[in-house]
């Protein structure tokens, strides 16, 4: 037999931590951060977002990040009746696997288990599969989140 030389090993063993990283990544059904908008609050702790080209059935994928270097990641998706619904990417009993929503059809679908829930049923908050709801208000076009009630979901995403 043949010695296993130092520099194959390395070899080896660099090649499967890639596989291992690889895998880890493809079975937590992590979104790229490519896939987030990111935003931040204004000098006055507030964060304004505007919603007047959001069609119905549509949600879009935000990243929150704080001077703090503090992030949430929340979903803001329009309803079939045209109602605003927010969320947090994220609820009370899967958020150490960190694995967030996906949105198909008037459908949030938990990356976990994959269980299925309406767009329309957010804002009612609850437990369970479906994200937490987030404290908002809007105002004409605008979506109004101050930094308090965006930071009272980092503790899903510390």
């Amino acid at each position: 037999m043949t010695k296993l030389r130092p520099i194959h090993a390395m070899v080896v063993v660099c090649i499967s931590m890639a596989v291992v990283l690889t895998a880890d990544q493809f079975l937590r059904g992590a979104r790229s951060y490519s896939a987030y908008q990111r935003i931040g609050p204004d000098t006055s702790g507030v964060v304004r977002l505007d919603i007047s080209d959001l069609e119905r059935l549509e949600v879009r994928f935000f990243r929150f990040l704080n001077a703090g270097n503090q992030e949430v990641r929340f979903l803001v998706g329009r309803d079939e009746r045209g109602t605003l619904q927010v969320g947090y990417d994220a609820n009370d009993s899967h958020y150490k696997a960190n694995r967030g929503f996906s949105y198909q059809d008037g459908w949030i679908i938990d990356n976990k288990c994959e269980t299925n829930t309406r767009l329309s049923t957010i804002n009612q908050g609850g437990s369970g599969c479906k994200p937490a709801a987030m404290k908002h208000r809007v105002e004409g076009d605008q979506l109004i989140i101050t930094e308090v009630d965006m930071l009272a979901g980092w503790r899903y995403f510390r």
